[in-house]
């Protein structure tokens, strides 16, 4: 991709190019690098799956009625350790609901430690303590988890501290996102004709490995170009706060995000706390009933020493996608819903606007779980390509600054210079082979 002038080739053409070049010179092993990492962790849900198969499902959050509610579990958790606090609720899809206190430690009596404890969703019977599994399948799945959280660190920070590597990979993004709109300018012939058509939308395969890179670039960067530039834009808006407020302004007709703000509970209403149980299980029972089979909800619960501090609640309905999900705050002391702007997830997805909703597909746009495993694979192969623009275009750049100079004198097989060379030599291999003619002397006269 050496930038020559040509004949008349304008100065935005050949700024273009010069930017092309030398961007994707810049931004290209880093983004080789996250590219790579984002098609190896890609399909980690499927992958681990597939080594550990499921086991037969326990339980099934469908009759959410006749779930025992959190002021119950509150109940049992007291009769089975007085004077502890629970911390945090978790009802689950496939397992029993757990709850949590905090126990001091024995080697420090100033620190806690948490213990996660058991019950049954519907009954209540108590199935004893959390303990770590030790089997060959939890291995395996510690295992895994360590790979796929080493190259989620790669993709996001490069194994590099957050703080330095996030800015690294996302402004190289942005880069990579102007190298992808100045090398379409570049692909744009100046003159629509058969020879530029075919050289614009098709790989001649049959052609030498210098053409057929040079096809993979242009052509199969050509008609990825918007949906790469999609995944680049929506991974953009994770690390670089004035793009995210960009991207919401020009996606919500010019209405700026909103700052967030906090709510707390009002503790002047302490005295109403022997309402706060049945109030509580309440709004616990509307959002089980409005989301029938979740995946998890999690209830946490505040410090004691902080008096303002409220209930928080999210409930995730799917694994793979995010969209769907939803954070609710309450007060701890009636038992009230909190509205708040505090997380992005505040609303449920029906209630957001166009460019909202926008905002919340983000995450699932980017890994490609937005339509599940279909776009999975969609978001594996654009990432593949992604990945390859720099290695291509390298390669492109090489050869044309010195691939030329060591076989300058070598015409390829094939072309007109080669068979003129090959005519040329064998006409003088027939005049070396050609008998020598012997001259006589000249005759004297006499």
């Amino acid at each position: 991709m050496a930038v020559r002038k040509r004949k008349n080739t304008s100065i935005f053409r050949l700024v273009n190019n010069w930017l092309h070049l030398w961007l994707g010179l810049i931004s290209g092993i880093i983004v080789f690098v996250i590219c790579l990492m984002a098609c190896l962790w890609v399909f980690n849900h499927e992958i681990t799956d597939l080594a550990i198969p499921k086991k037969e499902r326990q339980y099934i959050l469908a009759s959410s009625q006749s779930l025992i509610a959190p002021s119950r579990i509150f109940s049992l958790a007291d009769s089975l350790y007085p004077n502890t606090v629970v911390r945090g609720i978790t009802y689950t899809r496939d397992h029993p609901v757990s709850f949590t206190i905090h126990v001091k430690d024995k080697d420090d009596t100033k620190k806690t430690q948490p213990q996660v404890h058991l019950l049954h969703p519907y009954t209540g019977k108590y199935l004893g303590l959390q303990m770590e599994d030790n089997s060959e399948e939890a291995q395996l799945r510690k295992k895994l988890n360590s790979f796929f959280a080493w190259t989620l660190s790669g993709h996001r920070f490069l194994w590099l501290p957050r703080d330095i590597g996030r800015p690294i990979v996302n402004y190289a993004t942005l880069i990579f996102c102007l190298t992808l709109i100045t090398g379409l300018v570049w692909w744009y012939p100046k003159k629509w004709t058969k020879s530029t058509r075919e050289k614009s939308f098709r790989i001649k395969w049959k052609a030498g490995w210098k053409r057929v890179n040079l096809d993979l670039h242009n052509v199969v960067g050509f008609y990825s170009f918007l949906l790469v530039l999609l995944l680049a834009v929506t991974g953009m808006y994770y690390g670089l706060e004035w793009f995210n407020r960009a991207l919401y302004w020009s996606t919500n007709w010019g209405k700026p995000l909103a700052e967030r703000t906090s709510v707390h509970s009002d503790s002047t209403k302490i005295d109403q706390l022997a309402h706060f149980p049945k109030a509580f299980d309440r709004e616990i029972r509307t959002i089980l009933t409005q989301y029938k089979d979740p995946h998890y909800l999690t209830i946490t619960y505040p410090d004691t020493l902080k008096k303002d501090a409220t209930i928080s609640v999210y409930i995730r309905n799917d694994m793979d996608r995010q969209y769907n999900n939803r954070y609710y705050s309450f007060d701890q002391y009636t038992g009230t819903f909190l509205p708040n702007n505090i997380s992005l997830f505040n609303k449920d997805f029906y209630e957001l606007h166009a460019g909202e909703k926008f905002r919340r597909l983000n995450y699932d746009i980017h890994v490609g779980s937005i339509w599940g495993f279909p776009t999975k694979v969609l978001a594996f192969i654009l990432t593949f390509i992604a990945g390859s623009l720099p290695i291509t275009g390298f390669i492109i750049w090489y050869n044309r600054k010195w691939g030329k100079k060591k076989g300058r004198n070598k015409p390829l097989k094939g072309t007109v210079a080669h068979d003129a060379m090959q005519v040329q030599n064998t006409e003088a291999d027939a005049t070396i082979r050609k008998k020598s003619i012997r001259f006589r002397p000249k005759t004297t006269k006499t």
